[in-house]
């Protein structure tokens, strides 16, 4: 009888032997009976620990689930129908067992684990039904098939994994979940890492679109390319039909073995007798063949005697001769053939060649015109009045001089004449002498150009030997400048130009510090929530879940970044309207400003959203908020001051002016606060205050220029400051001296309205459109 069986592949990348976190993944192999009634067993084991013990304790927990559910200790003999019937419970009470083992072998080895570091996932696969169960964070996810090559991804831990939850070593594994997988399906198991490099769309087609070994193994080679060295681990499970042949089964009948020994002695004489009639009979074949062969020689000779002595006779001095034809004189026939009318030949003639004179009157006459259209208009030119009289003039003037020339001596006229050719001679050279000049001229100063940018390449790279970065990238734009528009006058120098600018964009590019992300990973969708959302331009991050609003049902959003999962909270109590600025007041508290000039507050925890007081002036115009050390800080373009609030019990003090001396904000959009106020400007530059005063801030030469920045941010304990610029779909990390650093964009960051980042996660999300994009945190080491 056929059966399915689980097909498992597996998938481990292990960067480097040194990180903490240790990945193993395993798949048991039984014999066909044996997977045939209790199926395979496999798992994902990712522990972050660094004690030595920890193989063992992989190795323990893999031999357990093995041995306690395919060899179990004190249970009674089941029938198959029994087996299939209590498969899930069968591996429940595996699991117990298996946690027993878990809980003594901690106890008694000692072993120094965080229960919450560790992330297991174990399953098994039996026909169309799947049991599994899961502790700590590992992704799960049916490719669900709708038709060929079209699978909707399902997240299948989505409803059944808390967000937080105490681990306890005797309840390890305290939960099943059953469902059941079609042949055509995937069901897909990775480490949560992976997720941060590839989306779930590149690893579906990764792995559905070829051979799953095909996919597993193109999915080594990209996680073996990736610069963090992580470790990584998958499996992937789809069901493969094995076919059981039916035994063959033998009828035993009476054998007369006399009559098949008298059959068999029979065919033996009949053999004999044709083998020696084919050994006495002479064969006629070889002869016919030998016949054949003789014919088909003479039948050539004869071919191309025929066809020399044709030519021969047929052609004469390049004339051929048709021979006579005698045909029998039949004088009593004469047959009357009626043609029609008879047909004038030379008339036809006549015709064709009068009609030929027409056409070659015609062409001429458009030739004509084309030469005479000139004429005809300079002899209406000619005939104008004030033209009349220029022309007059002239031939008077020409017709004195004429006279004159013909008075003088047959020498002066020779003279004159020679002079007048030397004239045009002088001139002519003259004419050519300044061409050449200024073409010496444009070559000398195109030299010179060439010769300076060179010398400001050669310039920047020695200042790169003292690391001065920013010296070396203003030196190479200084050099690409002057020789970016210039044209050489000759192809040796047009080339020296091409490839100088070459060197110059090569070194200019290494100093940009630019990383290109072609497919950075989608986090969240939240049209995926509400297809119309309109998302606000703002991100706000509190343990690990983004906060922002859907301004277009004033929903405020919550997106948990690690599982993936949205929600959205409307208080029926309160509505704040459209938020437009968001900050983290504190652990689980937020601070929101709408559109208004109103202030919320929204705690997380109890999902509490309350007003808070403030006093902001009807004529102020807020352009940025930040909060810092219970304040918080309002970019005031309206009176060009920063307002700053003290935060009371139920809500914020009055506002007072920070600046303490007059300072141009009108061109500032947005602030950010860590004891300094740091202020940025639609042009790219950077202000810096302290205490209320300017202090000076030397930003470094950032390449290419920022053409519209909207957001800084920063936080107190962090090296950097980190700018987003939407038109250049970029976001640049400087340092606090002002240092270019790093530069992340991707040409999928369309209308960037805000980004978070993590340094102690080394992940920075940023927020496009409706949707929320990560990338990893390469600056950070």
């Amino acid at each position: 009888m056929d059966f399915l069986d689980g097909k498992i592949n597996q998938l481990v990348v292990s960067q480097h032997p040194k990180l903490k976190n240790t990945v193993r993944t395993f798949a048991t192999k039984p014999n066909r009976a044996l997977a045939k009634s209790l199926g395979k067993i496999f798992g994902l084991i990712e522990i972050e620990s660094a004690s030595p013990q920890l193989p063992a304790f992989i190795d323990l927990i893999i031999e357990e689930i093995k041995n306690n559910y395919y060899h179990p200790k004190g249970l009674k003999t089941l029938t198959f129908e029994q087996e299939i019937f209590d498969l899930g419970q069968k591996f429940e009470a595996a699991l117990k067992k298996t946690n027993l083992a878990i809980a003594t072998f901690i106890e008694t080895q000692q072993i120094s684990l965080n229960l919450e570091k560790i992330n297991i996932l174990i399953g098994v696969s039996h026909n169309l039904n799947l049991h599994f169960t899961v502790s700590g964070n590992i992704n799960a996810y049916l490719f669900y098939n709708l038709s060929r090559d079209n699978y909707r991804i399902i997240n299948v831990l989505e409803p059944n994994q808390p967000f937080s939850a105490p681990i306890d070593p005797l309840k390890f594994f305290s939960q099943v979940i059953s469902g059941r997988l079609r042949p055509k399906d995937f069901f897909f198991i990775t480490t949560s890492n992976l997720l941060d490099y590839f989306s779930l769309e590149k690893l579906k087609k990764i792995l559905t679109e070829q051979e799953s070994t095909e996919g597993i193994e193109n999915l080594k080679q990209l996680l073996e390319k990736i610069e963090v060295k992580k470790n990584f681990g998958l499996l992937t499970l789809e069901l493969d039909k094995i076919l059981v042949p039916a035994k063959k089964t033998f009828e035993n009948k009476d054998f007369d073995y006399q009559k098949a020994a008298s059959k068999d002695s029979m065919i033996a004489l009949i053999k004999t007798e044709q083998d020696t009639q084919k050994l006495l009979t002479p064969s006629v074949m070889p002869e016919i063949k030998k016949y054949a062969s003789s014919l088909q020689t003479a039948f050539k000779n004869y071919l191309n005697i025929a066809k020399t002595t044709t030519e021969t006779f047929y052609r004469q001095k390049n004339i051929v001769l048709r021979p006579p034809i005698n045909l029998p004189k039949i004088s009593n026939l004469k047959p009357k053939f009626n043609f029609g009318p008879k047909i004038d030949i030379n008339s036809k003639f006549k015709r064709i060649n009068s009609l030929s004179d027409i056409s070659r009157q015609k062409i001429y006459g458009v030739y004509g015109q084309l030469i005479n259209s000139p004429r005809k208009i300079l002899f209406k030119l000619k005939n104008l009045p004030a033209v009349e009289k220029i022309f007059f003039a002239f031939q008077k003037y020409f017709n004195h001089l004429l006279i004159k020339f013909k008075a003088l001596p047959k020498s002066s006229q020779i003279l004159l004449i020679i002079t007048i050719i030397l004239g045009v001679l002088f001139l002519n050279s003259l004419i050519w002498l300044g061409l050449k000049n200024s073409a010496q001229k444009r070559f000398e100063t195109n030299n010179q150009f060439i010769l300076d940018a060179e010398n400001k390449k050669n310039e920047a790279l020695a200042t790169l030997i003292y690391r001065d970065e920013n010296q070396a990238r203003l030196l190479l734009i200084q050099a690409k400048e002057l020789i970016t528009s210039l044209k050489g006058t000759t192809k040796s120098q047009q080339n020296q130009v091409g490839q100088l600018i070459s060197e110059i964009s090569n070194e200019l590019s290494k100093l940009q510090h630019l990383t290109e992300i072609a497919e950075p990973i989608q986090i969240i969708n939240f049209q995926n929530l509400d297809a119309g959302a309109k998302i606000a331009p703002f991100a706000v991050l509190n343990q690990k879940i983004l906060y922002t609003q859907n301004q277009r049902n004033q929903a405020l959003y919550q997106a948990n970044l690690d599982r993936r999962i949205v929600t959205a909270f409307q208080s029926v109590e309160i509505n704040p309207g459209i938020l437009i600025f968001g900050v983290l007041a504190g652990e689980n508290e937020m601070l929101f400003i709408s559109e208004e000039k109103k202030a919320f507050s929204f705690n997380p925890i109890n999902q509490i959203i309350k007003p808070l007081k403030i006093s902001i002036s009807h004529d102020d115009k807020i352009i940025d908020s930040a909060f810092f050390n219970n304040r918080l800080y309002l970019l005031n373009s309206a009176k060009n001051q920063i307002d700053r609030y003290p935060k009371a019990a139920d809500g914020f003090d009055s506002g007072a002016n920070w600046l303490s001396e007059p300072t141009d904000l009108s061109k500032g959009v947005a602030l950010t606060v860590d004891g300094a106020v740091y202020i940025l400007k639609n042009n790219g530059e950077i202000a810096k205050f302290q205490n209320g005063k300017s202090v000076e801030f030397n930003l470094d030469l950032i390449d290419p220029k920022l053409s519209g920045p909207t957001k800084i941010k920063t936080t107190e304990n962090s090296k950097y400051l980190y700018l987003l610029d939407p038109p250049t779909k970029r976001l640049v990390v400087i340092d606090k001296e002002g240092n270019l650093i790093k530069q992340y964009t991707s040409a999928v960051f369309d209308n960037l309205k805000d980004f978070i980042f993590s340094e102690a996660d080394k992940k920075i999300y940023l927020l496009s459109a409706s949707t929320v994009f990560g990338i990893p945190a390469n600056h950070l080491k």
